[in-house]
């Protein structure tokens, strides 16, 4: 759901067997865009937490607050297979 105002709100939780676009920031986090809205995972493999938390705003949104020109497309997945079963989602 977009409202006028352009940002994503997220209106379901997310689960492990939701499947969404991830997009890598070249850090530690991924942008998740799905249909019950965008997210956020913090990938351990380059020393995040493990948590995939709601995200309230556009890719645009999450890269200018995060001072990005542009993000990896790593493709559509389903959480568990590329988040992992043991995946915190918040």
């Amino acid at each position: 759901m977009i409202p006028k105002e352009g940002k994503t709100i997220n209106t379901e939780k997310l689960t492990l067997d939701d499947s969404g676009n991830f997009c890598w920031n070249y850090g530690q986090e991924f942008f998740i865009e799905t249909a019950k809205g965008n997210f956020i995972w913090s990938d351990p493999d380059y020393h995040g937490d493990n948590t995939i938390r709601p995200y309230t705003g556009t890719i645009g949104d999450y890269c200018k607050q995060n001072h990005l020109r542009f993000l990896r497309d790593k493709g559509d997945h389903f959480v568990r297979d590329y988040c992992g079963k043991d995946v915190k989602i918040v």
